[in-house]
């Protein structure tokens, strides 16, 4: 063996080592570990229990033409996680694009990962999307405890790491959905930034955008941030502006590739004709899911979704106080984009599962967590609507 060798075999050994005993990695991969085996197992248990129908079907079960993992173990702790947008990513994995049929709503990095790690497994690509979430949620937990910890210190880091963690909707982190994953490049474009490696936040921006449209919102905080490093001179800029400049490009990338090689319709276009979503004024949300509400036809995830987008509202306002000017751009900016759009059935669709990447809130509670009566505000909901809903998640109930 040559000394080179030798030399880079032992600081490859010295980083893992290091890594290793990191409070910040240690937190993140127990508090994975824990949640992947609880809300698994409690999934199972639910589905077990309930003995709620799993067979396809094209309204109330669409699998997209995903063969089912039902039966056994493997039905209990892999098929649970087969749920609504999963299985489209499973569907754009294995099959790829199709103009026609509603997958250009669904941006492609998550899915490529998915196709890459899945022909390692055998062409399982279940498991193949189980590990990249996986993965991308200690990541993302990892990266919030960091930015906390340089705003709070290191206790607030463990406190809001593990809000985060037992979030009503975290168990979507867990999912093949693209939460993990694109909370993880929002964290690391952020923390990046703070450091001042502005070509990597450019790139953890870039690829933001390139797995869900809402990435192009990094722009805005992102290029403050650079550009208040640089004092707002002109004489200043340098060319690592650039990088900043081409967060956008992830999104503009795969709509060019929607319309010049797939020559699909717009996606405004797709959103009404195959998902029968709108584009709305935030204000008209808010009034069409309170009349919902006050109407027969209103539902428990009706509430939840206002009382979420009511409690991060205020939470923005909050940021914009009491943390650095970029927290609270990206959450404005971040919540008036959510609340554009709109489907026929579910006013405020989805929005108990889009706050999660709201981190900001997660670092101010973090930081208010050390009053006990606060911490136990936070704790006891978080862990009782996790378990309902996940419960809800694994019967095919639709609850984000």
């Amino acid at each position: 063996m040559t000394p080179e060798i030798s030399h880079l075999r032992r600081t490859i050994a010295d980083r893992l080592r290091a890594v290793g005993s990191d409070p910040a990695f240690r937190l993140s991969l127990t508090l994975f570990a824990v949640l992947r085996v609880v809300v698994s197992l409690w999934a199972a248990l639910v589905l077990a229990v309930t003995q709620a129908p799993t067979s396809p079907d094209d309204i109330l079960r669409p699998y997209q033409g995903i063969e089912p993992v039902t039966g056994g173990l493997a039905g209990l702790l892999l098929g649970v996680w087969q749920r609504f947008d999963a299985l489209w990513y499973l569907r754009i994995a294995e099959l790829g694009y199709s103009p026609n049929d509603g997958s250009m709503v669904y941006f492609p990095l998550y899915p490529l990962l998915i196709r890459i790690v899945g022909k390692v497994m055998l062409s399982n690509y279940l498991v193949a999307a189980l590990i990249v979430s996986s993965l991308a949620y200690v990541g993302a937990l990892f990266c919030l405890y960091k930015l906390t910890e340089r705003q709070f210190g290191r206790a607030s880091a463990r406190r809001s790491t593990t809000y985060l963690a037992i979030f009503p909707t975290a168990f979507f982190f867990l999912a093949p959905y693209t939460e993990s994953l694109f909370l993880l490049f929002t964290l690391a474009a952020f923390l990046c930034a703070s450091g001042k490696r502005w070509w990597l936040a450019g790139a953890m921006g870039f690829l933001a955008s390139l797995t869900r449209l809402q990435g192009v919102v990094l722009l805005a905080p992102l290029l403050y941030m650079y550009l208040r490093d640089r004092r707002f001179r002109l004489s200043q800029l340098g060319p690592e502006l650039l990088a900043i400049l081409a967060i956008p490009g992830g999104a503009l990338l795969f709509l060019a590739y929607q319309d010049l090689v797939l020559s699909s319709a717009p996606l405004t276009g797709i959103y009404q004709a195959q998902l029968h979503a709108q584009f709305v004024w935030p204000w008209d949300n808010i009034l069409a899911v309170v009349q919902k509400i006050l109407s027969l036809e209103g539902t428990f995830i009706n509430v939840l979704n206002l009382g979420m987008l009511a409690v991060f509202v205020a939470m923005t306002i909050l940021s914009i106080r009491d943390l650095p000017r970029e927290y609270g751009i990206y959450m404005a900016l971040t919540l008036f984009v959510l609340l554009l759009r709109r489907t026929t059935l579910q006013p405020l669709v989805s929005m108990s599962r889009y706050v999660l990447v709201l981190f900001p809130a997660f670092l101010l509670w973090g930081h208010w967590g050390r009053n006990p009566r606060v911490q136990r505000l936070i704790i006891y909901p978080s862990v009782a609507l996790l378990l309902y809903l996940s419960g809800q998640f694994a019967m095919w109930g639709w609850v984000a």
